[in-house]
């Protein structure tokens, strides 16, 4: 059992505006209240999910030395961070326990954003010793890509707006791909130390697709509750730059991973990440006389780059 709401997306799929109304009023309930929520019916097939599962498990199982060929720098930020490489002011000496690859929609050498050295529009940088696994990664990417239609139509409808209202602002986004690796930790292990410390995703929101081992903590009051794995679903959860749009209506709110399991942990998570040039502002039917607007305008691109900065400065955290 778990305390995060379950959504069956299946209504909204199959487009009657009964169904569409249903699953909106649902969607809003959740993100005002807990900001996560789990997917269920969503329309990817399972055997998409699977397949980029076991993509990630084979590009883990690469000696070392064969994923540090395809390590991200400062001005690339796709490819492979390794092991306990981010190290936070609030972590003293204990990074997070995860390895990960990342990596963005495919974008030709002359592209203008890559000409220009937008770093946070990179090449991708794929292993070289891995049949099939590029292919595998983007066929991911565009299921992703067709549920995050479908997603910001749903949430659109959820806060009384247009519903094609998002998407214009999704053209070609930031969005992003993280394949994660979470070895063990043991019960000895550090109080301070985390496979991923609490945060919350500087993303609109985010489409996590988790293993069956657990350890995904959500913030809630002074507590942390589990978000277990449930079958065939995503866990779905706000970030920053919704909370903004919406004047913190809807939640964007902290969580974490320790993998206390004894076992391997995988977890491919999707930020859904608007256009570089867009400007994320309150929208109308979130303020008013009794709601004032919190937050000024903010441009995504330059809010992302400061982000990407911060992850590469270890003296200080990544919010």
């Amino acid at each position: 059992m778990t305390d995060v709401p379950i959504i069956d997306f299946l209504p909204f799929r199959e487009g009657a505006a009964a169904g569409k109304a249903k699953v909106a009023r649902e969607i809003r309930g959740a993100c005002e209240g807990i900001g996560f929520f789990y997917l269920a019916r969503h329309g990817v097939p399972r055997a998409e999910v699977d397949a980029v599962f076991d993509a990630s498990k084979r590009f883990f199982a690469l000696p070392l030395e064969e994923r540090m060929k395809v390590k991200l720098s400062p001005k690339q930020n796709r490819g492979y961070q390794p092991l306990g490489s981010r190290l936070y002011a609030e972590q003293a000496d204990a990074p997070d326990l995860n390895e990960s690859f990342k990596y963005q929609h495919e974008l030709p050498p002359d592209d203008p954003d890559i000409r220009d050295g937008n770093r946070v529009h990179a090449l991708n940088r794929w292993p070289s010793d891995l049949p099939g696994w590029r292919e595998t990664l983007i066929g991911y990417y565009v299921q992703m890509e067709s549920l995050t239609e479908r997603l910001l139509r749903a949430f659109a409808l959820a806060l009384e707006i247009p519903e094609d209202y998002f998407l214009a602002f999704y053209k070609k986004p930031l969005t992003q791909i993280n394949l994660l690796h979470y070895p063990p930790q043991s019960s000895e292990a550090r109080g301070r130390q985390f496979g991923i410390r609490p945060h919350a995703d500087t993303t609109a929101f985010t489409v996590l697709a988790q293993d069956n081992v657990g350890g995904l903590q959500v913030q809630r009051g002074e507590s942390w509750i589990e978000a277990p794995p449930v079958e065939d679903t995503f866990v779905i959860n706000i970030g920053d730059m919704m909370a903004r749009w919406t004047n913190d209506r809807f939640q964007s709110t902290p969580h974490r991973v320790i993998n206390r399991s004894g076992a391997e942990r995988f977890s491919i998570p999707y930020f859904a990440i608007p256009d570089f040039d867009a400007i994320v502002e309150c929208l109308p039917s979130c303020k008013g006389p009794d709601r004032p607007v919190k937050y000024p305008p903010l441009r995504v691109g330059e809010f992302m780059q400061g982000s990407n900065s911060r992850d590469w400065n270890k003296d200080k955290p990544l919010n």
